[in-house]
C-alpha cells in the first residue's frame, strides 16, 4: 500500500516563508543563542508531508528525486518499511524529515550540487562521507560535503532531519562574510562539535516550531533570505571547514566614511526587500567588517535596517492622509510581517501603530 501526498502549496513553493524572530537574533547580532531545550519533535514537519509509502521502489524514487541517485540497500526484506518523507522548501535551502521502521541503507555518492545537515530526531542513522564514519543521534549531528562520496544506514525506527542547502548558494555566502575568493571546494570537518549541535539543534527547533504551526506568512523574500542567511551563517562561522582561518583572522577595519556610505545606502533603499548580500555588492565590504564596523556603533546592518524602517513607518503615520491605512503604510516601508511590525513598532514608540494613526486622525477632525 502506498500514498503520495502534496501538501498543497506549502509543501510545494519553493518560497516558502517562515516567521522565525528568535532564529533571526543569531544573524542580526543582537542575542547569542544561549542553552535551551532543543529536543526535536519524534514525527517533524508533518505539515509538509510529501510522501508515505511501503514499497522499496517507490521510496527509492522518492528518494532519488528528492536528494539524488542512489543504490537501496534492505538488510530484511520481510520487514515493514514505512517510508515517509517530508520536504519544507524555501529558495536556496530545504529542511526535510526522512523515516523509516525498517532497517535500510542507501547510497547517494557524491550529492555534487548540495550540503546535507543531518540530525536524528529518533533512532541511530549511520553516515559514511568519504573516509569518514558518522554515527548521527539526537544528541550528535554530521554536515556532509558535496564532493566526497555519501552512503547512509537507519536503523530501525529511524527519522532524520535533514537540511540541504545548494553548493553554490553556500560558498557565495563564504565569500559574502569573508571577502575572499572560493578557489578550492568548500569541506566541512564531518562531526558536530558540541557547543555547535546545540546551538544548531535550538535554531531547527525553532525554525521547526513555527513550521509546524503553520505560521507561513506568504511569498515574502525579505523574510526567506533571512531565514537562509541565518541557517548558512551558523554553519559557516560554527563547524569547523577549510576555510575556518578566514573566520579566525580579524576582519579589515572599515572607515567611518563607508560606514556613512552604506547608512546612507539602506536610507534609500529602505522599503526594497535588502540583504546583507546587497550591502556587501554596494559597498564591497565583506560581511565580516560590515557586521564588526555597526557593531562598533551598537548594532548590526539588519537592526539598522529595521530601524530606518520604523523611522519611515513612524512619519508616514503621523503625515497619513485620508484612507490610508497602517496595512498600505507598513508594506510601503518595507515591513513584510505585520504582526511583528506592530510589536517592534509599540517597542519603540510606546504606542501601537494603529494607536498613532487614530489620534493624527482624531486631531485632524478636531
Amino acid at each position: 500500500m502506498s500514498e503520495f501526498r502534496q501538501s498543497g502549496d506549502r509543501a510545494s513553493n519553493p518560497r516558502c516563508c517562515l516567521s522565525v524572530r528568535r532564529a533571526l537574533h543569531m544573524l542580526n547580532g543582537e542575542t547569542a543563542m544561549g542553552p535551551t531545550t532543543t529536543a526535536l519533535p519524534v514525527r517533524p514537519l508533518s505539515r509538509y508531508q510529501i510522501a508515505a509509502t511501503s514499497r522499496a521502489d517507490e521510496a527509492a524514487s522518492f528518494i532519488s528525486s528528492t536528494y539524488c541517485g542512489h543504490q537501496i540497500r534492505f538488510p530484511d526484506r520481510a520487514a515493514s518499511l514505512r517510508f515517509r518523507l517530508c520536504e519544507a522548501r524555501l529558495a536556496r535551502i530545504s529542511v526535510g524529515a526522512l523515516s523509516f521502521d525498517a532497517q535500510i541503507g542507501y547510497d547517494l555518492g557524491e550529492t555534487e550540487i548540495f550540503y546535507l545537515v543531518q540530525i536524528a530526531a529518533s533512532g541511530t542513522i549511520r553516515y559514511v562521507n568519504g573516509n569518514e564514519l558518522c554515527v548521527v543521534t539526537p544528541r550528535q549531528g554530521m554536515v556532509t560535503s558535496p564532493t566526497r562520496p555519501l552512503s547512509i544506514h537507519y536503523g530501525p525506527s529511524s527519522c532524520g532531519l535533514i537540511v540541504k542547502i545548494r553548493r553554490r548558494a553556500l560558498e557565495r555566502h563564504l565569500h559574502v562574510l569573508t571577502g575572499e575568493p572560493i578557489t578550492t571546494p568548500l569541506t566541512f570537518d564531518p562531526r558536530f562539535r558540541p557547543q555547535f549541535g546545540d546551538r544548531y539543534r535550538g535554531l531547527l527547533r525553532f525554525l521547526m516550531e513555527d513550521l509546524e504551526a503553520g505560521n507561513s506568512i506568504g511569498d515574502h523574500p525579505v523574510l526567506v533570505t533571512n531565514v537562509e542567511d541565518t541557517l548558512m551563517t551558523a554553519l559557516l562561522v560554527g563547524q569547523p571547514h577549510n576555510y575556518s582561518r578566514e573566520f579566525e583572522a580579524q576582519p579589515p577595519d572599515v572607515a567611518p566614511r563607508q560606514v556613512r556610505e552604506v547608512e546612507e545606502y539602506i536610507r534609500a533603499h529602505a522599503a526594497e526587500p535588502l540583504s546583507i548580500d546587497d550591502l556587501v555588492r554596494y559597498s564591497g565590504i565583506s560581511g565580516r567588517s560590515l557586521f564588526r564596523a555597526f557593531r562598533s556603533r551598537g548594532t548590526s546592518p539588519m537592526a539598522f535596517l529595521r530601524s530606518v524602517r520604523l523611522d519611515d513607518a513612524r512619519a508616514r503615520l503621523l503625515a497619513a492622509a485620508p484612507g490610508e491605512s497602517v496595512t498600505d503604510i507598513a508594506l510601503d516601508c518595507g515591513f513584510e510581517h505585520l504582526g511583528r511590525f506592530s510589536k517592534e513598532y509599540a517597542r519603540r514608540f510606546s504606542e501601537s501603530p494603529s494607536r498613532t494613526l487614530r489620534r493624527v486622525q482624531r486631531m485632524r477632525q478636531s
